[in-house]
This record gives C-alpha cells, sequence and structure tokens, in this order.
C-alpha cells in the first residue's frame, strides 16, 4: 500500500515536471517571436498630422510615413526611411518632427537589452531540453530566463521613460502640436516581456519539481523491510541467556 502511494506520488511528480518544461518552453518561443516582430516593426509611437494627411511610424530603428492622397479614391503611400542613415539627418533640419528620427542613445539600449534578453531565452529553451535529464539543466535554464525576463523589463521602462520625454512625446506641425500614443510594436514588445517573466516563474517551478522527484525516488530507493516479513516468516523469540541459581 505505502509503495503504491509513493509510485503513484512520483507518477504525479514527473507528469507535473514535464508538463511544466512544455509550458516553459512555449512561453519562450512566444516571447522570442514576439521580441522579434517589436523590434522590427517601426509602430513603437504613432501620431496622426492632419495637416499633411499623413501617419507617423517611429520605431527603434526604422520610421515610416504612411501618407493618404485623395486621388481617384484614396491611396496610401508608404515612405519607410533607417534612423541611421546620414543622408536622411542631413536633410530633417527642415522636417517638423526631426527629433522623432534621430538615432538616440536610449534607442541603441532598447536594442541591445532586447537583443540580450531573445539570445538568453534561446539559450534556456536549449538547456530546458536537457532538463528533463540532467538536473543541472534545470539551473542553467532558471538563470537565462531570468536575465531574459530583467532585461526585457529594463528594455521596456528605458523606452517608457524616454518615450514621455516632451521632445519625443510632443510632435510640433505648422499650426498645431500633435502627441504621440503607443503603437502595436509597444504592446508587442510588453507581451514578450510578460511572457519572459512568466516563463520564468514556470521554469522556477519545474525545477522545484525536478528536485522533488529526486528526492521521492531516493526515498523509494532507500525504503527497506525486515526480511522475515517480506518472507512471511514469523520473528523466532530468543530465550534467556542466563539461568537464575
Amino acid at each position: 500500500m505505502i509503495f503504491n502511494i509513493q509510485n503513484n506520488m512520483t507518477k504525479v511528480i514527473k507528469i507535473t515536471r514535464y508538463s511544466l518544461i512544455i509550458l516553459s518552453g512555449i512561453l519562450l518561443v512566444i516571447a522570442v517571436g514576439s521580441s522579434v516582430a517589436a523590434i522590427l516593426t517601426p509602430a513603437w509611437q504613432t501620431v496622426y498630422l492632419a495637416e499633411f494627411q499623413s501617419e507617423h511610424e517611429h520605431g527603434l530603428w526604422i520610421d515610416c510615413t504612411i501618407t493618404k492622397k485623395f486621388i481617384k479614391g484614396i491611396t496610401h503611400n508608404t515612405h519607410c526611411t533607417y534612423k541611421f542613415e546620414n543622408g536622411y539627418m542631413q536633410e530633417s533640419g527642415i522636417h517638423p518632427e526631426e527629433e522623432q528620427h534621430k538615432f538616440h542613445e536610449w534607442h541603441k539600449v532598447v536594442l541591445v537589452l532586447f537583443g540580450t534578453a531573445i539570445l538568453s531565452a534561446l539559450t534556456a529553451l536549449c538547456f530546458s531540453f536537457c532538463a528533463l535529464c540532467i538536473r543541472i539543466s534545470a539551473i542553467v535554464t532558471n538563470v537565462t530566463a531570468l536575465i531574459a525576463a530583467m532585461s526585457s523589463s529594463f528594455a521596456m521602462a528605458v523606452f517608457f521613460i524616454s518615450s514621455h520625454r516632451n521632445d519625443i512625446r510632443f510632435v510640433p506641425g505648422i499650426t498645431y502640436t500633435y502627441e504621440q500614443t503607443k503603437g502595436y510594436s509597444y504592446y508587442l514588445g510588453l507581451g514578450s516581456m510578460i511572457a519572459y517573466i512568466f516563463a520564468f516563474i514556470i521554469s522556477v517551478l519545474a525545477t522545484v519539481m525536478a528536485f522533488l522527484h529526486e528526492r521521492q525516488q531516493n526515498d523509494t530507493s532507500n525504503k527497506s523491510y525486515p526480511k522475515s516479513r517480506l518472507n512471511g516468516e514469523s520473528p523466532i523469540p530468543t530465550g534467556p541467556t542466563s539461568i537464575a541459581v
């Protein structure tokens, strides 16, 4: 009876551990995909300039302008430029939103932090496959997942604080001043940060289950019973060792 309970507990812990590792891996894949999509897309901040009938999307390294033209219906023209293009920067002196197209240092910091998060998450994903057999791999997975979660959190914090500077948040027009709003790229980055954090928490739980599984196996293997009870034999009573006079 005791052995059956211990075996059932071992199976439950093992299944829970495998499920947590798989869930953590899925979250890491989602986080990496969201991070890459957030970096590659330009809509971290968006603003519609009614005076020019154009929507401007400002990203971490690329900016796009979507212009509407009412010629035989509504047509949309999209023009994208890189923040690090020297030619564009030289012509940006006459642009009303020139500050938005500069490649600021905080842009570079956000890119580096997201790159660190992606590399750490990929490392954690690789070690998570080995965590099923090698216990030390689970610890490495936790450390790298923590680095990914912290890096993405710092990246989002840097962007959030920097994007609220007056020279970044507000875009001057000819007669109006427009306020930028967060675009879909920002929410992709925010979603990846949340996925990184949950992946780290779940990987820690999986590691705890791994240690519990090993402890349960050790307790089961070290458990012993008297041979007489295992063989169904009754113990032989022993008599007195001395005779009273």
